[in-house]
């Protein structure tokens, strides 16, 4: 007997081909639907986050235009208009946080810093109109709770396990 030569059994088993769809079906199924999950999971990320921002220019030009300011607007509808604005906000009006400041010299522009070292959200809401011919930063942080829970081991989120998006815009007020 030829020491190289596989048993009988064992080369009808290689040789057999039924089932074999089946076999590579369910070793290909776990990576294929990872894959989908993580892109519909990013892709709804940036697209609230993209609303987010589109929402946060489009509303803060009520500040800028002084329709706010004759409205009388608080930062509950600051924050209510934003939200309304949104597609797909989830939660949006109940964890939307707003800093809405004058900006009284350009050059030294400060952007807050919304998480401490410890990944705790740290952002003291603030809502100024200024007046007119004033510099204003308007700055949204939207916490975020994964959809799929894809990222699970990813670092870049808040001590909680959601991620924070942001938006921001300056802009000079429209002079009286």
């Amino acid at each position: 007997m030829n020491p190289l030569r596989l048993p009988k059994f064992l080369s009808r088993l290689l040789a057999d081909r039924k089932g074999a769809a089946a076999v590579e079906f369910a070793l290909l199924i776990l990576p294929l639907s990872l894959i989908i999950f993580a892109i519909i999971e990013v892709s709804l990320m940036f697209f609230v986050a993209s609303s987010l921002d589109a929402s946060v220019a489009k509303i803060s030009r009520m500040i800028r235009t002084g329709e706010a300011a004759s409205a009388n607007m608080t930062l509950t509808d600051f924050k209510a208009k934003i939200c309304a604005d949104m597609f797909l906000a989830f939660s949006c009006s109940d964890n939307l946080l707003i800093k809405a400041d004058v900006i009284s010299n350009l050059s030294a522009v400060t952007r807050a810093t919304p998480i401490d070292s410890s990944g705790n959200l740290t952002v003291t809401e603030t809502f100024a109109m200024g007046k007119a011919s004033d510099y204003m930063l308007v700055q949204a942080f939207l916490p975020w709770s994964s959809v799929v829970n894809y990222f699970t081991y990813s670092n870049a989120k808040l001590a909680d396990g959601r991620y924070l998006l942001g938006a921001t815009t300056l802009f000079r007020n429209e002079p009286s």
